[in-house]
């Protein structure tokens, strides 16, 4: 599809997926979100060249940009998320170090992100370097907000301070609490990249966090950003058996495993369903998934994956 015909679409697409809410449901504390969202975009700065099969011509960050800012000017609030591994994969990240990853995603526009293993690449101090290049940015757009609730930052503060294990988001009658989780360290990451930084089961560490966002927060919609993978058969925690190990979960961004889905995968879970979503790699695709929210739960949610076109 050309881009131009692309974008035409986008009008109808968003009339399409603005899921209703059922007669009678509308009041003071109902609305509508659309989260945006990237998984594992590794400094892919520009559009994937020949040769790369399926996806050569896809991605690059300024047509991310423009079809990130179409899509707010035609819909309702907006969430722009990341699940991690924004480091690690082009000349890019071997010259600016991440500096340039973090700057443009403050300047597309994203609300919240991650941490994936490979963004600890070069080390704790210089991804706090890259956090540091982000918030001296000045820029129209809001600052951008890190969460991550298993990793024990304690031995490494400079990073502790920049990463929460939630954020709360609110628009008019909508209130979204935004968590995140990291994959275990070993095997992936070498001792002195995150000294001073330990790992945690991230089951555990999100149950709290879930409860206190539904309680105490009182949130709307519950998002977990996770950088675990979407399906390890057991071996390891993934995004599939999440739903049924924390219930209160609304949607699920995955990364690590570069899955390629076209639209996000239910799961049952204790409060009704989980959305759980993962679209590839290198910003070839960005995702979508749009809420219907009515007294604290969701009456309607859909989803599809939308490619990077030029």
């Amino acid at each position: 599809m050309k881009r131009r015909d692309f974008l035409a679409s986008l009008g109808a697409a968003a009339l399409a997926t603005q899921v209703p809410l059922k007669a009678g449901e509308e009041g003071p504390t109902s609305g509508r979100i659309t989260l945006l969202h990237t998984n594992d975009t590794h400094s892919r700065i520009e559009p994937f060249g020949p040769g790369n099969g399926a996806i050569s011509g896809l991605g690059g960050v300024a047509r991310r940009a423009t079809l990130v800012r179409q899509l707010r000017q035609q819909l309702g609030p907006v969430l722009l998320l990341d699940a991690g591994d924004t480091f690690q994969g082009t000349p890019y990240f071997n010259r600016y170090k991440g500096r340039l990853d973090y700057q443009l995603m403050r300047m597309v526009g994203y609300d919240a992100g991650t941490l994936g293993n490979h963004d600890f690449d070069n080390g704790v101090a210089m991804l706090v370097e890259a956090m540091e290049s982000m918030e001296k940015l000045q820029h129209k757009n809001p600052p951008f907000g890190f969460v991550n609730c298993n990793f024990d930052m304690k031995g490494a503060p400079a990073l502790a301070k920049r990463v929460r294990p939630y954020l709360i988001r609110e628009f008019p009658g909508l209130k979204v609490g935004i968590a995140g989780v990291g994959v275990a360290f070993a095997g992936l990451v070498a001792p002195k990249n995150h000294e001073g930084i330990d790992w945690r089961d991230p089951y555990e560490s999100l149950r709290p966090v879930v409860k206190r966002l539904r309680d105490v927060e009182k949130v709307d919609l519950v998002v977990v950003l996770s950088h675990l993978g979407y399906n390890l058969n057991g071996s390891a925690p993934d995004d599939l058996r999440m739903p049924g190990e924390v219930p209160g979960i609304d949607a699920i961004i995955g990364g690590h495993s570069h899955t390629f889905l076209e639209a996000p995968t239910r799961v049952a879970q204790a409060r009704g369903e989980t959305l759980v979503f993962q679209v590839g790699f290198g910003g070839v695709n960005l995702g979508r998934m749009d809420f219907a929210v009515s007294r604290g739960s969701v009456r309607a949610a859909s989803g599809a994956a939308m490619p990077v076109l030029g």
